[in-house]
């Protein structure tokens, strides 16, 4: 009985973490985050549900156009086992999250018509970008971004900042009727933070990867420097700019001492992840701890809106 409930527990966080399940919840929460923030309604519910069907696709389509790649790791091998399952579940998910954008679409047409062109270029950019990662048109003559290790971590983070940020208060901005009064320095800065804070996390999942890239001879920060020059040249002054960020965020927001801290814990445990970081760590550890800081910011970021007075 024991062991029946281990092996269901085992195959439960496997979909959950290698699924990308986890990464979609993670996102729906930084939208959340976000409006909060900024003191902007919520979005409605299929809004979100498109968010996590999008990210949860998105992850999915990379692992499965990978399967075939020579890497055995505990992932890639679940892939290979579940290929056929996964492939139907993807194409259902598909099939969902292109109904909710016609939905979305025909709820939100009067107020698409009414989106600056600054709002029309951010709204197409970011999806773009994504494509951009993961494909490359045949006619195109360029590779995916993904084939070009260096600037392949900041693509992530500047992918899932755009999604979480940009989105978020671009849509509940136009439910509150008010599209053309987004807070311009206070949002740019909210967009740098996240961008920082998520590539450094792409940026510690290339050090996990580095053996297997240098193999590959895809020139990631660690194949080019090094895992410890990574860290000291690249990591490190990323981490000094988002902390210098974060506080003029702070500052411009006026959040109280104790909504600050809250907001910087995820940042202070990123360093501790970095400083304790060993070699040999399985892709669930990564996905768990690193990416979970992900869901950490966001947490720390309702909460600190929730429950603490200004």
């Amino acid at each position: 009985m024991f062991n029946n409930k281990y092996l269901l527990l085992n195959k439960f966080i496997k979909v959950f973490f290698y699924g990308n399940i986890f990464l979609g919840i993670c996102a729906v929460a930084l939208c959340v985050e976000t409006n909060l923030l900024f003191n902007i309604v919520l979005n409605t519910f299929p809004f979100y549900l498109f968010i996590f069907f999008c990210t949860c696709i998105y992850y999915t389509m990379i692992y499965v156009r990978s399967v075939k790649a020579k890497n055995y790791n505990d992932r890639t091998l679940w892939y290979r086992k579940n290929f056929i399952p996964i492939k139907k579940i993807l194409k259902i998910s598909i099939v969902i999250t292109i109904a909710l954008a016609v939905f979305l679409l025909s709820q939100n047409r009067d107020t698409i018509v009414s989106l600056s062109p600054l709002q029309i270029i951010l709204s197409v950019i970011f999806p773009l970008i994504a494509a951009w990662y993961t494909f490359s048109p045949a006619f195109f003559r360029i590779k995916k971004i993904r084939h070009t290790g260096w600037i392949k971590p900041f693509i992530v983070g500047l992918t899932w900042a755009g999604m979480v940020t940009v989105y978020s208060v671009i849509t509940g901005l136009a439910q509150m009727g008010e599209t053309g009064n987004i807070p311009f320095w206070p949002f740019l800065l909210l967009l740098l933070q996240n961008f920082l804070f998520f590539s450094v996390n792409a940026i510690i999942f290339d050090i996990k990867d580095y053996r297997t890239d240098s193999f590959h001879q895809l020139k990631t920060y660690p194949v080019i420097l090094g895992v410890r020059n990574t860290f000291r040249f690249i990591i490190f002054p990323m981490l000094v700019l988002n902390f210098i960020v974060f506080f003029l965020f702070q500052f411009y927001l006026h959040f109280s001492p104790l909504q600050t801290f809250i907001q910087l814990i995820p940042h202070l445990l990123l360093i501790y992840i970095i400083l304790n970081h060993r070699q040999q760590r399985s892709v669930l550890y990564y996905l768990a701890a690193v990416d979970g800081l992900v869901f950490v910011k966001a947490f720390c970021g309702i909460t600190s809106i929730l429950f603490i007075k200004n």
